[in-house]
């Protein structure tokens, strides 16, 4: 996971959660069940907690479960460790296993820090009215989750790994969110929240999804692998930020994105899975994104997909080679039922399908895109094929595509 963590190493100090500095408390026999109102380290083990494992009491304590664990017996609504209402906690080293709701639940509890935990079976038996997670962070803006392996492989509805709701300016950075029943993990309605070299392998559903309401979140060098739906879906968002994230053998996208308005996707690699980026229109459009520097290459079907609504965005300097589908799923490049894009200096070759293909739904849906200066190579079926309506931006280059011509509607040198 090292290879993740550039961006992170670069910025987390300045997003850490400010707390006031304390003495490290003596070590303490504790009970399961217990309220804690000052700072506490756990002399003990607590094993077989009929309800909640510990509750929070007290604003700006620490809990160092000191190497020990915390499990319970999966009782109705059981927490690891609760915290209704109290800032400023923090919660380090430890394990917690076999609860239902939460491993640590956090709602009202701003500036907060859960750190270096191993949870695991969290949610077993959960039907679809129940919903649980590794951490829970809500109404709890500017809190710190970081250092975390989470997995809950139960079966179960919904169990994820790190649900962030209604918690703006969170942090997720360097957890380990694995083999979750649903999601590796989930964001809502958490403007400025940053998730940054988090590794999401193997979960039941999405690696991570952030979903309305979180305007200007940042992703950043994370690895999202082997999920079965999306590495990582970003929808109903503006202004965030996607950046240097490697999406690697996903069943449908590495990298699946809707709704989204005035953001920035770059840098990011995604091969081996069914598309490698995805952007939607979704229900109201996405317009305004600028789709720059990515490496789509190697994927099952088509390796960058621009598709109906998408509207006037950027795909610019993007590489997407050797993607792997047949006539109408694959391709390198494919804009479909989309108008006003403008796709520059990309690379598309070896492509089993078409390299750069504008296409439509219905006729004249898919005009005003501009297509300049392109690579496109060796591709097994037309280098270029652009609709009627399709804007010849000039410079585009196109050799050895079978069958000829090498372009259909701009021309190539």
């Amino acid at each position: 996971m090292t290879a993740f963590f550039s961006v992170a190493s670069l910025t987390l100090a300045a997003w850490a959660v400010p707390v006031a500095a304390q003495a490290a408390p003596a070590s303490t026999v504790m009970r399961c069940g217990q309220t804690l109102t000052s700072s506490t380290r756990l002399a003990n083990s607590l094993i077989g907690c009929s309800g909640d494992g510990l509750v929070i009491g007290a604003d700006n304590i620490m809990v160092d479960l000191a190497g020990h664990s915390i499990s319970g017996v999966n009782a109705a609504r059981s927490e690891g460790i609760a915290d209704d209402g109290h800032r400023g906690v923090r919660i380090k080293n430890g394990t917690i296993a076999n609860f239902f709701l939460n491993g640590v639940g956090l709602r009202g509890a701003p500036r907060s820090a859960v750190s270096n935990l191993t949870i695991r079976k969290i949610g077993a038996g959960g039907g679809e009215n129940d919903a649980s997670a590794g951490v829970l962070v809500k109404d709890s803006p500017n809190t710190l989750v970081t250092a975390n392996t989470v997995t809950n492989d139960v079966s179960a509805f919904q169990s994820d790994g790190v649900d962030v709701l209604s918690s703006a300016g969170t942090t997720v950075s360097g957890n380990r969110l694995a083999n979750n029943a649903w999601n590796g993990m989930v964001v809502i309605d958490s403007p400025g929240t940053r998730v940054i070299g988090n590794a999401l392998d193997g979960n039941q559903n999405q690696g991570i999804e952030v979903n309305f309401g979180s305007d200007g979140t940042l992703l950043a060098g994370n690895h999202a692998g082997n999920n079965v739906s999306n590495g990582l879906v970003v929808g109903a968002v503006s202004g965030a930020r996607i950046e240097g994230n490697a999406l690697t053998g996903n069943g449908e996208s590495g990298l699946f994105m809707f709704d989204l308005l005035n953001s920035r996707v770059s840098a990011n690699r995604a091969g081996g899975n069914g598309v490698g980026i995805d952007l939607e229109g979704g229900q109201n459009g996405s317009t305004g994104n600028r789709i720059a520097n990515n490496d789509a290459s190697r994927n099952a079907e088509a390796g960058l997909v621009v598709g109906g609504g998408a509207n006037d965005n950027v795909i610019v300097a993007n590489v997407s080679n050797a993607n792997q589908g047949g006539p109408d799923n694959g391709g390198g490049i494919v804009l479909f039922a989309v108008t006003g894009n403008t796709v520059r200096g990309n690379v598309a070759n070896q492509n089993r399908d078409v390299g750069i293909g504008v296409f439509e739904d219905q006729p004249g849906d898919s005009t005003g895109n501009v297509l300049t200066a392109n690579v496109a190579n060796s591709n097994r079926n037309h280098g270029i094929s652009a609709v009627d309506g399709t804007v010849d931006g000039g410079g585009n280059v196109a050799h050895g595509n079978t069958p000829p011509p090498n372009c259909l509607g701009v021309s190539c040198a």
